[in-house]
Formats: structure tokens, C-alpha cells, sequence
């Protein structure tokens, strides 16, 4: 199949966290609202960022420019309805929000859990991957055994704003120690740390009026799974429908409206996940880096620009 180089083609703006001086806190990555409105007058300079309907529409008439650009917000974090809607609002723009929706069932899921958790308990990261790496040396050696095939020049290459320790740490969790394992180290951490989960989950999902809020202003709701999995390729075909599925029906009795985009957790995906796709009847998915991608799926993997990489290329124009 093809291959065509994404720098060259419309793309989105992928957002996480962001922090403000009342709840939201300052942890690795997370950005003001200043920064915000900053960065939107940087890349501004050079991108037509648009709408997210406009930008749906015009991939679906095959009308996008090169220069076209839309914003998306993965996860459904209230930091970002608090945060950084009020900047959209007052430039008349709209996003893409991709939600996981497991906090719906009054999961506290913890993968938004852990990165508070060390977030609010640890001054720096490097504090929290120190603790971390010394639980794990104590209780799995044979974890620490996997680290042997770790290669950190090739390891998330396509994501070059990661620092060496948070490649051997996503490595760590997702290849020596897995899910359950990884899962059974945090929660010993948590309890270590005395972390109040049921205080402190009531800041950091979207609520229903949220959603439905920002549909009715024009941002469009997609899929991010039910269940946010780091590794969702190491699921089968059956296993990720079921995932998609579920998001998709809980978002549509919510919006009481068809769901039609998607992004992928942690950018893990394969030719199963967009099978599934398109028994969903999605017209549009997003990955989450720059990197090259098949032609033949190009309306399931619009690349997207990490806005770490446009904060560093600001400081370069500074």
C-alpha cells in the first residue's frame, strides 16, 4: 500500500492536561491557559486551525488543505472544560473530544488516577520514577529481567518529547511488568502514599452535562475506548470491538446522536482496530503522532502534533 508522509497533510493538535491556580494542578506536561492561547497564535501563524465540523466535512468532501488543522482533547478531563474551553469559546473555536467513558459506570480508572496520584504527591517525575523503580526492583525481578531487551534509541521514537525515564517507565509498564502487575505496583503505591481516591476522582472527569455542553456549542464527542488500554493491540478483534462498542453506545445515549470519530489510546492500534472502525461506522480517526501512515486507511489515521512538540519549536522561535 501506499505510503504518504502526514508533515504535509492536515492534522490535528492533541491536548491532555492543563493546570489552573484554583483545582486543577501542575504535573508533567499540563499547560495554562495562557499557554494555551499562546500556542494557538503561534501555530495560528502558520495553519488554518478550524472547527471540528468544518473539519469533519471537509475530510469527507476530500476538501482539506494542507494547512488545515482542527484541536483535539483525548481522555475527557474536566481540566480541560475548566481550562482551556474558555479560550476556545472566546476565539470562536470548537475541538474534537475523544472520551473514554468506564468513569460513566463510576470507575475510577486508574490510569487518570496514577497520573494524579504522582502528580500531587511527588515534587518531580523523576522523584516518582525513582520510587517507582525501587518498588519494582523489590518485589519482580523478573520484570527488571525484562528490561534487558529494552532499547531506549528505538523505544517510542516517534515521540521525541519524551525523556529517557518516561520511555523506561511506559516500557516497564507496558512490556516487563503488564497490566495486572503494573496495576497491583500502584495500588501499593497509592496506599503507601495514603492517596484519596474517591476525593480526589471528583476533579478529574467531564461529567455528562459537560458533554453534552460542549456538543450543543459545536465540539464533536468521539470514541477513546470504554476502558482507556495502554496497549490495545494486545487485544483481539472481538475484545476491541467490545472496548469501542461499549464507549460508542454510552456516548450516543448520553448525546442522544450518532458517533462517528475516534482516536486511539496511546496510539495502539492495528488492522483489527480498524475493522472495527468501520463496523462502527466512524468517518474519521485520528493517531497520535506525525509519523507515516498507510494511504489506503488515511480517513482512520490522521496524524496529530503533540502540543509538547509545538511548546518546543515556540521556545526555538523565542
Amino acid at each position: 500500500m501506499a505510503i504518504v508522509k502526514v508533515q504535509n497533510r492536515a492534522h490535528g493538535i492533541m491536548y491532555h492536561h492543563f493546570h489552573d491556580e484554583q483545582k486543577h494542578i501542575v504535573g508533567q506536561g499540563s499547560i495554562s491557559a495562557e499557554s494555551f492561547n499562546d500556542m494557538l497564535d503561534f501555530y495560528g501563524k502558520s495553519h488554518n486551525i478550524i472547527g471540528a465540523e468544518e473539519f469533519l466535512r471537509k475530510s469527507e468532501t476530500g476538501t482539506l488543505s494542507p494547512s488545515d488543522v482542527c484541536l483535539t482533547f483525548d481522555d475527557g478531563l474536566l481540566c480541560q472544560y475548566d481550562v482551556a474551553y474558555p479560550v476556545m469559546k472566546d476565539r470562536g473555536l470548537t475541538a474534537f473530544w475523544f472520551i473514554y467513558t468506564s468513569p460513566l459506570d463510576g470507575v475510577m480508572e486508574r490510569l487518570e488516577i496514577y497520573r494524579h496520584f504522582r502528580s500531587l504527591m511527588f515534587p518531580d517525575i523523576e522523584d516518582f520514577y525513582a520510587a517507582f523503580f525501587s518498588i519494582v526492583s523489590a518485589h519482580d525481578t523478573e520484570a527488571m529481567k525484562a528490561m534487558q531487551c529494552y532499547n531506549p534509541d528505538e523505544y517510542l521514537k516517534e515521540f521525541p518529547f519524551y525523556t529517557p525515564n518516561d520511555k523506561r517507565f511506559r516500557y516497564m509498564r507496558d512490556v516487563g511488568l503488564g497490566e495486572k502487575k503494573y496495576n497491583v505496583i500502584m495500588d501499593k503505591m497509592l496506599e503507601m502514599y495514603r492517596y484519596d481516591i474517591e476525593k480526589n476522582s471528583q476533579i478529574l472527569w467531564l461529567s455528562t452535562d459537560n458533554m453534552r455542553d460542549l456538543r450543543q456549542q459545536g465540539n464533536i464527542i468521539g470514541l477513546h475506548s470504554y476502558s482507556h488500554p495502554t496497549v490495545m493491540i494486545k487485544k483481539n478483534y472481538s475484545e476491541q470491538l467490545k472496548e469501542y462498542a461499549t464507549n460508542k453506545r454510552q456516548l450516543e445515549e448520553v448525546l442522544k446522536e450518532e458517533i462517528v470519530a475516534v482516536s486511539y489510546p496511546c496510539n495502539s492500534y492495528n488492522s483489527d482496530t480498524l475493522k472495527c472502525m468501520k463496523e462502527l461506522g466512524m468517518k474519521i480517526g485520528f493517531r497520535a503522532n506525525m509519523a507515516e501512515v498507510c494511504l489506503a486507511e488515511y480517513l482512520y489515521e490522521y496524524p496529530r502534533e503533540d502540543h509538547a512538540n509545538i511548546m518546543k519549536a515556540m521556545e526555538v522561535a523565542r
